[in-house]
Order: structure tokens, then C-alpha cells, then sequence
């Protein structure tokens, strides 16, 4: 029986955690961890030096020949932020800038200052050059922040590298968005343990638990990033359409899919609908699956995710 060997370091803001279990373990996780330095370098919208800045820096002024993984995700992106009444936009740069949710100054702004911002969202104005793999950002102001799909991105194509090189069992940890190959080489039934966040409590205490082999586990939740002015907390989801945080019953939103990209898209999506819509939407989508943490602390989930979620109260802890 193969034993799992893993690498643990801090990029991207997070800690990362890969596990594998193969006989070249080290020097894949070595070659995965240059990969996810080197995404975080090019795709960082907190750097100033980055592509993607690159692109942001020539708003309005001309077009930025990217990396073909930079252009695929920025096309996947668009695309989903064009649907209507949503909450994805890869265009709201400028708010997340102005506000300063989880980075020092954050600051509630004024409507003046937000409505003008709101002006530099349109995604339909980052317009988009297949031939010539370019980018170009019609209005001076405008930024691209692929924060909401990122990790996702990377998750899948480590997963891609770590099937190249045969790896068979393993998980990629990417601050919480995980990522499962196969089969757990020792706990029973094969399952991997995932647990999933208590919104109302502190870091690593847990609502539940998910055991399932092989698929995506992505969650996003209000008390990720928020701040605190004039007794009222503001988190870092935004409504594209007003500036402002999203308000609705949800705290946590856990999607099970395939794919990590996919886990990431459909948590942002419905996130400012009321939880008993966001089930009923989810639940219509074919090959995703939820965990829905509403303010009160009620757990809904989709009918498919049901047999494999243990409560915390009835759950056995473990790393795995």
C-alpha cells in the first residue's frame, strides 16, 4: 500500500497543502508547488508586476498579449459574469479596490465614490482577441480581479499534472479549496474526510463532514473577509449591480462538483439569493451539488450530497 506524502507552504495568501501518493512523491510535489508560485506571479491582481496587472495598468490605452492560461480564464470568466442577476464579475476590480475588504484600510466608502466605480465594472467592455491571445480593457480605471475563480484554475491544472504523472490518490489544498484525486489509501470505503467550516465560529471548527472519493470541494462564506463600521459587518461578496456586500440568509455556501473552476464559478453565482432559492437553482444544475450554512446556522443540502455529509455532532474528526 502506497503512503501519502505531502508538502505544505504559504502562497497566494493561504496555506497550501498537496498530498499524493506515488514513488516519485517528492519531486512531483516539488515541480506542483513551482507551478503554483508561478500562477500566483502571473495571475496576482495584488501585484504590481504581474500579467494580469499588466493588463489592469493598460486600461483604456491598449490591448496586452497574455498567457493562454491567463486568456482562457479571463474568457471562462467574462463569460459567466455576463449572465444577468448574478454575483460573478471579473470586472469588479475597482470595488474590491475601494473598499478594502480583508486588506488594511478597509473602509466603507461613499455612494458617490461607489457609483463611479460601478461605472468601471461592465464586463462587456473587456474585450477579447482569440487570434492574437490579447486583452484589452475599453475604460482607464477598469480592473480585472480573477479572485473568485483562481484557485479553482489552479486546482484543476495541478490535477491535470499530478494524472500526467500517474498519481492515483491525493489532494490538493488550496486554503480550503480542495481538490480529491481517487481514493483515500487507508481510511475505510476509500473516503476522503473534508470537513466543512462553522460560519459562526472560529477557524477549524466544523459544521459537518464530507467523506467522498475523487471530486471538488469549494466553499465561500461572509466570514472569510469582513470589517466592522458604525456597529454593522461588511464582507467581501459583492452585488455587482449595487456596489455594496450582498444581503441575504446565507453565511456559507459549499459546492461539490467534478471540477474545482466549476466549484468556484457556482459559489459565487446565486450568492444574494435567499437560501431557499439558491438550493432550488443549485439543485437544477447537472453535476453540482451543495452545503448551504444559512445566518441562523440551518444546513440545507442538495438531495445528491445528502448520503455522503455527517453532521459535526455525529462526525469522527480527522486530517484526512
Amino acid at each position: 500500500m502506497k503512503t501519502l506524502e505531502e508538502i505544505l507552504f504559504k502562497a497566494m495568501g493561504t496555506s497550501i497543502r498537496l498530498t499524493i501518493a506515488h514513488e516519485q512523491a517528492h519531486e512531483i510535489l516539488a515541480e506542483a508547488k513551482q507551478r503554483l508560485l508561478d500562477f500566483e506571479k502571473r495571475f496576482s491582481a495584488n501585484d504590481a508586476h504581474s500579467l494580469l496587472m499588466q493588463v489592469n495598468a493598460k486600461a483604456g490605452i491598449s490591448p496586452v498579449e497574455v498567457d493562454d492560461d491567463i486568456f482562457k480564464l479571463i474568457a471562462i470568466g467574462k463569460r459567466y459574469s455576463l449572465k444577468e442577476n448574478t454575483c460573478l464579475n471579473i470586472a469588479i476590480g475597482p470595488l474590491v479596490k475601494l473598499w478594502k475588504i480583508g486588506f488594511k484600510g478597509a473602509n466603507l466608502p461613499d455612494k458617490n465614490s461607489i457609483q463611479t466605480r460601478l461605472a468601471l465594472t461592465d464586463p462587456r467592455d473587456i474585450i477579447l482577441d482569440d487570434q492574437a491571445k490579447t486583452v484589452y480593457l475599453q475604460k482607464k480605471g477598469m480592473e480585472i480581479d480573477l479572485g473568485a475563480l483562481a484557485k479553482g484554475y489552479f486546482a484543476d491544472l495541478i490535477k491535470d499534472f499530478f494524472l500526467s504523472k500517474g498519481v492515483q490518490s491525493g489532494m490538493i489544498n488550496l486554503g480550503g479549496n480542495v481538490l480529491l484525486i481517487g481514493s483515500h489509501p487507508k481510511n475505510p470505503g476509500g473516503f476522503w474526510h473534508v470537513g466543512i467550516q462553522d460560519p459562526e465560529q472560529q477557524r477549524n471548527h466544523l459544521s459537518g463532514i464530507l467523506q467522498f472519493q475523487d471530486g471538488s470541494v469549494v466553499t465561500s462564506g461572509i466570514y472569510e473577509r469582513q470589517f466592522e463600521y458604525a456597529g454593522k459587518s461588511y464582507h467581501h461578496i459583492f452585488d455587482p449591480q449595487t456596489g455594496y456586500p450582498v444581503e441575504s440568509d446565507i453565511a456559507g455556501l459549499t459546492i461539490v462538483s467534478k471540477s474545482s473552476l466549476i466549484g468556484e464559478i457556482y459559489t459565487s453565482l446565486y450568492f444574494h439569493l435567499s437560501s431557499d432559492d439558491l438550493l432550488k437553482q443549485l439543485s437544477s444544475v447537472v453535476g453540482v451539488e451543495a452545503v448551504v450554512i444559512r445566518k441562523d446556522g440551518q444546513v440545507l443540502l442538495t438531495e445528491g450530497i445528502k448520503p455522503f455529509y455527517t453532521p459535526i455532532a455525529r462526525a469522527v474528526n480527522s486530517k484526512d
